[in-house]
């Protein structure tokens, strides 16, 4: 079975392990649907469209409590591509920087503290998996 991931940079900075194409690797994650429902109610319409557009299977979540929609996903790392994103002040409120643009690189290896493109902050990998296997956590 073949899936994708998106992985928040953020929680490869926090604890999140290094990996490179060709790594076997075992995420605790979330089904995009989970998340997806609990981002409706913080997202505006536009963003939520402009997510989309970055739509996987999973997403990476080592930092979840709500262990009833945790799963465990264990795969091989076919591709790596690093999201880039574009943040400006919100209108509503300026103090929160709203991503307004993006752009994907593909890379071979990631490390967690990846530099900036142009003016563009790294946001996520998007993460192409194949063998995977998923499971339920034993909690």
């Amino acid at each position: 079975m073949k899936c994708t991931v998106t992985y928040d940079c953020w929680q490869m900075e926090c604890c999140g392990t290094p990996f490179s194409v060709g790594d076997t690797v075992k995420w605790f994650v979330k089904a995009y649907d989970t998340v997806e429902r609990e981002r409706s109610d913080i997202l505006s319409d536009s963003l939520k469209t402009y997510f989309d557009n970055w739509k996987t299977d999973y997403d990476y979540d080592a930092h979840s409590s709500d262990w009833k929609d945790i799963l465990v996903l264990e795969g091989k790392v076919e591709t790596i591509k690093i999201l880039y994103h574009k943040y400006v002040p919100s209108v509503e409120n300026p103090l929160i920087q709203i991503p307004v643009s993006g752009e994907t690189v593909e890379v071979e290896y990631v490390e967690g503290f990846e530099k900036k493109l142009y003016d563009m902050m790294p946001s996520a990998y998007i993460v192409a998996l194949s063998e995977c296997t998923i499971s339920r956590t034993n909690v």
